[in-house]
C-alpha cells in the first residue's frame, strides 16, 4: 500500500463513525522496519534489550519497549498493536500503565484477551507464534475501556478505578514486559510488527477498518528524498546538455534519437530536427 493511499485510509478511518469533532487522532506511528523511529516525527521507542530488524522488533521475555510521550493522553487513547507471542499459556503482559509497580494491566491469558484484575474474553484468539492485531481504546469521558482482537470486540468495562490510566513518570507506557510485583514471571518473547497510538477512543467500525488496512508505510528520511531529487536534477541536466531525445530503441518500430546541435532551436524548422530519426 503506497504512502498516499495509506494516509487516505487512516484519514477515512478517523472521519467515519465518530464525526470529525470527536475523531481520534494519530499521535505516534511506528512501522518498525529496521528502525524505532516515529512516522509522525515524535521520539523513538526505547528498547529493553530486543533487536529491531527489517521485519519488526524481536524480543525475549521482558525485553519489550517503552514509550515516553507527553503528547499522548494518559486517559483517553487508543493503542494499536500487531504482534505475536512465542508462548500464550498463563498470563502474558501486553501493556503496563503504572511503571511496572503493580500487577494490573493488559494481558492475554491462555489465549484470551484479558485486563487484570477485571475481565477476560470468552473467545480465544492467541496461539503460540501466531500474529494478532490488537486494539485497546479508552474513552476519557465515559471511562469505558474496550479491547479488540483482529477487528472484533472482545472485552469492555467501565474503568472507574482507574486501572488503565497511565500514571508512570513521564507518561511512560511499558509494552511486552511484566511488572516487578510478580517477579516479572508473566511475560513472553515474540515479535511486534507495528504500533500506532491515538488520542481519543476509536470506535468498533474504525478498529475494523484499521485491521483491514494493515501496516503503515515507512516515511522516507528527508535526506533520502533530497538525494532522489538531486539525482533527478542531475539526470535532467545531463540530458539537456547532450540534447539527446530520451526515446528507447529496444522496441520494434522505435528508433534511437540522435544528438543535435548544442544551440537551442530558434525556429519551428530547427525544432522539428529534434525528432528526426538517427541517420
Amino acid at each position: 500500500m503506497n504512502l498516499f493511499f495509506q494516509s487516505f485510509v487512516i484519514a477515512s478511518v478517523l472521519a467515519i463513525g465518530s464525526g470529525l469533532a470527536r475523531a481520534a487522532t494519530v499521535v505516534h506511528e511506528y512501522p518498525l522496519r529496521g528502525t524505532l523511529d516515529d512516522n509522525k516525527g515524535g521520539g523513538q521507542l526505547s528498547s529493553m534489550g530486543g533487536q529491531i530488524t527489517a521485519l519488526g522488533y524481536v524480543f525475549a521475555a521482558n525485553q519489550g519497549l517503552t514509550l515516553k510521550s507527553l503528547a499522548l493522553s494518559a486517559g483517553s487513547y487508543s493503542f494499536e498493536f500487531s504482534f505475536r507471542f512465542d508462548h500464550t499459556s498463563g498470563y502474558r503482559k501486553i501493556a503496563d500503565f503504572h511503571g511496572r509497580a503493580d500487577d494490573s494491566g493488559f494481558y492475554q491469558l491462555n489465549g484470551n484477551l484479558n485486563f487484570y484484575p477485571v475481565v477476560s474474553a470468552a473467545t480465544a484468539d492467541f496461539s503460540d507464534g501466531i500474529d494478532v492485531h490488537v486494539v485497546l481504546a479508552r474513552d476519557g469521558t465515559t471511562n469505558v475501556l474496550t479491547g479488540y482482537v483482529n477487528g472484533q470486540q472482545r472485552i469492555s468495562f467501565i474503568d472507574s478505578s482507574p486501572y488503565a490510566t497511565i500514571t508512570a513518570a513521564d507518561n511512560t507506557l511499558t509494552l511486552f514486559a511484566d511488572d516487578f510485583s510478580t517477579g516479572q514471571g508473566e511475560a513472553s518473547g515474540g515479535t511486534v510488527h507495528y504500533l500506532r497510538f491515538f488520542n481519543g477512543a476509536l470506535t468498533a467500525n474504525e478498529v475494523s477498518m484499521l485491521f483491514a488496512a494493515g501496516p503503515p508505510t515507512v516515511v522516507p528520511e528527508p535526506s533520502t528524498v533530497v538525494l532522489f531529487a538531486l539525482g533527478g536534477i542531475i539526470l535532467l541536466a545531463t540530458m539537456r546538455a547532450s540534447r539527446v531525445l530520451p526515446v528507447s530503441s529496444g522496441f520494434p518500430g522505435k528508433q534511437s534519437a540522435k544528438p543535435i546541435a548544442a544551440d537551442r532551436p530558434t525556429s519551428v524548422s530547427e525544432t522539428a530536427r529534434w525528432f528526426e530519426p538517427a541517420g
